[in-house]
């Protein structure tokens, strides 16, 4: 799951890597292995902070989380070993060590081989639902700072919380997702050539990207990809 959303077709949790007509291709598929080591709810808070704020050091980790600097050293060095965060020793001082997440979209797949157990669709759901309800805390922060006016306007009003249904075929739900990829992919890319932040005129931009089909009241029980809906 620019940066993880979970469906049947897979979730994309660092957004598009790469460039081209589909960056939704460049994404690193995870085993039920490494998204079990992920999904473990420390881990994936570690994960997120590093996504979202860039490097960092256990011990700021760890005052950010709550937690001490013995448990995110841990948790750090488990989510290293499956490929999800890296070390950055030029930055490290003595015992102080820098993380970073790992450069890379990363996708989960909902269906098929291993995940195709109980327990591989148990992981998923955790993960899931911890990564949902990250994405979900974020806005609902910046919603606050919104009602309680230290959000500054012009930021505001660049701002956009939007929500729309429509009646698409499957060819057309494949063609959206590409060209918002396509867009995230024009001003993201750009951004994660960067190292540091480019001036003071610049800030963290979070872009979530939802496209995914609903139950429709209106056919409540028509079959959908072969099987009938739930009621």
């Amino acid at each position: 799951m620019t940066s993880p959303d979970v469906d049947d077709t897979g979730s994309d949790a660092r957004g598009p890597a790469g460039s081209g007509p589909d960056a939704r291709d460049d994404a690193r598929d995870l085993d039920l292995a490494t998204l079990k080591a992920l999904s473990h709810p420390l881990r994936v808070r570690l994960w997120d902070l590093l996504v979202t704020a860039g490097p960092a050091t256990s011990t700021t980790l760890a005052r950010q989380t709550g937690e001490s600097t013995g448990s995110t050293s841990y948790h750090l060095r488990q989510l290293a070993a499956h490929g999800l965060v890296d070390e950055l020793p030029e930055r490290g001082t003595g015992r102080e060590r820098w993380w970073q997440a790992a450069p890379g979209a990363l996708r989960v797949r909902g269906n098929g081989g291993e995940y195709e157990t109980p327990s591989g669709g148990e992981v998923v759901r955790a993960f899931g639902s911890q990564w949902a309800s990250l994405r979900a805390g974020s806005l609902e922060r910046f919603h606050e700072r919104v009602i309680d006016r230290v959000e500054p306007e012009s930021w505001v009003d660049a701002s956009v919380d939007a929500t729309s249904f429509a009646y698409l075929t499957l060819e057309e739900l494949d063609a959206l997702s590409t060209e918002l990829g396509a867009v995230l992919e024009k001003y993201a890319g750009a951004a994660r050539s960067r190292d540091d932040r480019p001036s003071d005129q610049h800030r963290r931009i979070e872009v979530q990207v939802l496209a995914f089909p609903t139950i429709d009241p209106a056919v409540e029980g028509h079959a959908v990809g072969g099987r009938a809906a739930d009621a």
